[in-house]
């Protein structure tokens, strides 16, 4: 997930005449200023040729893949579960922090730190109409917390939560007990939807489980029958791939998937989000529908956007956005803008191979660190993505406070890996071109496959470019496309050599476990792909995540990202620009540098004036 993924940071923009930045004009802005989110003004004429239809069309570049709002895998599976689902709390995208979700303002917090006392909505309610209760946010946390769910991206962050109290008077009223102050003591509630007991444990089986039972690692309670035929009925495929089976309560429900091309979201007729009075853009639903239809081919996507079939995307290739802004039809019809983002991309190792189906190749830091001093980053960067992002050397954005600004970049030397091959006894034996050297009795060459998601031509020159340089040194590369739950599946399941991944960061205070806990390679489902850490590195994430002192954790922190970077689990290559388009014929248009990049329920269809409703083009 984000998770996976979040402090004023840089931001780098394309900017249209007519765009607000943060209330100011445009023209008040520099080229190249740096700003956190962009605002832009409602169109006040309604161009013919505009769409009148409240259908929200959103470009995505892969199929969601699974919706089960315990275990979802992808970015475009998260941008839909927020529309579908509720939230205690939310990531406010203009700013570092959090704001109110499903509840009434922001917890009530004891001055240890150790209690958070929320009230939820009075209106809040499931679409029985029945209320939504402190007993679903104990359900909930619970359900994260039991070792026979599948719960890859949240488990480790609830693992603090010591119990939960329900205020005798109200049931809308509860207060998190902790078991220490925790960075994230708030902030992971923004990663976790909130589940309906009623509907996913209709015998209240959890309700005989104490939070203290669930984190006793002692205790077989997986062996009770019953935990175990509820376990397996709620980690049941149904859960995340039929919308039959979808529930939540969100302001939209899934009416249609069609795999691979698209994801259609009605919105809920006389839903509970509907009779507020205060606002909250993220519980609006201003789009009747919201249309995600899935392309890959960029040509056709050029073509598309200049047709105005999609309203809005938040990634597409570089090049793609680069030529479009060079018509001047597009830019008359859409707004746009490249921001810097907190969105890592990086080449990640399988340090702990079987030996039997991944060769015994990266478990050696002399190897891991000679693929990286062969991969082009910086002709990457350029070549491919045309300029449009920053490097990275270490586990996060360079423009984070605690960054550890002591690593340099890896530079491009193909001498130094030869030596370092050559030292870890890696030789070309047989003159193929491909180094070998005999692991456990048996010759192995230095023959890998790349794990790469399709994404069209962005990835296929990346892949090549990798090889191409790869090969210099006796590498042998081969990609491997996949859509982007097989490749998840893959890289949680240790199955691979080399991944190409892409990490959704935050400008949120991080708790490093998910990513790097060795806790978390340990189970399948975790997010540790590459196998890293020992009892010193875990210690330290723990320690990491338990210290509130600015200052202490971030020595801390950049102490972790000096032994990630020492031990080279990953190539971190770079964060690309977050790529965004909205058309011009929606209002409340802002465009955000965190993850998704805009809150798609909130845009609004703008009127169009009645002396030109007769010239309108009706899509």
């Amino acid at each position: 997930m984000r998770k996976l993924f979040y402090a004023v940071f840089l931001l780098c923009v394309i900017l249209l005449s007519s765009c607000l930045q943060e209330g100011k004009q445009a023209s008040d802005t520099k080229q190249g200023e740096l700003k956190n989110v962009l605002e832009f003004p409602d169109a006040t004429e309604f161009l013919t040729g505009w769409s009148k239809e409240n259908k929200l069309v959103v470009h995505l570049m892969s199929d969601p893949a699974y919706l089960h709002p315990a275990a979802f895998k992808t970015t475009p599976a998260v941008m839909i579960l927020q529309l579908t689902q509720g939230k205690l709390l939310q990531t406010d995208l203009a700013h570092p922090q959090v704001v109110p979700g499903i509840v009434k303002s922001l917890p009530a917090v004891s001055s240890d730190g150790l209690q958070y006392t929320f009230n939820l909505l009075d209106e809040a309610r499931w679409d029985d109409g029945t209320p939504v209760t402190a007993e679903d946010v104990i359900f909930t946390l619970k359900v994260h917390k039991c070792r026979t769910v599948i719960s890859p991206n949240i488990s480790s962050y609830t693992q603090n939560v010591k119990s939960v109290l329900v205020d005798a008077a109200n049931p809308k009223i509860f207060t998190l007990i902790m078991k220490r102050a925790y960075v994230s003591n708030q902030t992971f509630l923004a990663d976790i939807p909130v589940l309906c007991r009623a509907f996913f444990d209709r015998e209240n089986m959890l309700s005989h489980y104490t939070f203290e039972q669930l984190d006793d690692s002692s205790l077989h309670y997986e062996h009770d029958p019953k935990l175990a035929a509820w376990s397996n009925n709620f980690n049941d495929g149904k859960y995340g791939n039929d919308p039959a089976y979808f529930y939540g309560c969100g302001p939209y429900k899934v009416v249609q998937w069609d795999r691979g091309q698209s994801v259609i979201l009605q919105r809920k007729e006389n839903h509970w989000t509907q009779q507020l009075h205060a606002a909250n853009p993220f519980l609006n639903s201003y789009p009747d529908q919201i249309i995600f239809k899935i392309m890959k081919d960029e040509n056709a996507l050029e073509l598309e956007f200049k047709a105005q079939t999609f309203d809005a995307t938040n990634y597409l290739p570089t090049k793609v956005l680069v030529d479009l802004q060079k018509d001047s039809s597009f830019n008359l019809n859409y707004h746009s803008a490249f921001l810097e983002s907190y969105s890592g991309t990086s080449i990640v190792f399988n340090m702990k191979p079987d030996g039997i189906h991944h060769h015994k190749i990266f478990d050696d830091r002399s190897v891991r660190r000679a693929f990286a001093l062969l991969t082009p980053v910086d002709q990457i960067i350029s070549v491919v993505v045309l300029g449009k992002a920053t490097r990275w050397p270490s586990i996060i954005s360079p423009i984070r406070p605690d960054f550890n600004h002591d690593l340099p970049l890896l530079p491009y030397d193909v001498n130094e890996a030869n030596r370092l091959l050559d030292e870890a006894g890696w030789k070309d034996s047989d003159r193929d071109g491909v180094r070998d050297k005999l692991i456990d009795g048996t010759k192995t060459s230095l023959d890998v496959t790349l794990l790469i998601q399709e994404q069209g031509n962005l990835t296929r020159d990346i892949s090549n470019m990798i090889a191409e340089s790869a090969a210099q040194a006796g590498f042998k590369v081969t990609p491997q496309f996949l859509e982007q739950g097989t490749l998840s599946e893959q890289l949680q399941s240790h199955d691979f050599d080399l991944g190409l991944v892409s990490m959704s960061y935050s400008a949120l205070q991080e708790d490093y476990s998910q990513l790097w806990h060795s806790e978390t390679s340990q189970t399948h489902g975790g997010s540790n792909y590459s196998g890293f850490g020992n009892a010193a590195s875990d210690a330290l994430i723990d320690s990491i995540k338990f210290t509130l002192n600015d200052s202490l954790r971030h020595s801390m922190s950049k102490r972790l990202q000096k032994i990630i970077y020492d031990q080279q689990p990953c190539v971190f290559m770079y964060s690309t620009n977050r790529k965004i388009i909205i058309h011009r014929r929606w209002g409340n248009q802002r465009m955000y540098s965190e993850f998704p990049g805009f809150i798609l329920n909130n845009l609004r269809l703008i009127s169009a004036p009645a002396n030109t409703a007769a010239l309108l083009t009706d899509n």
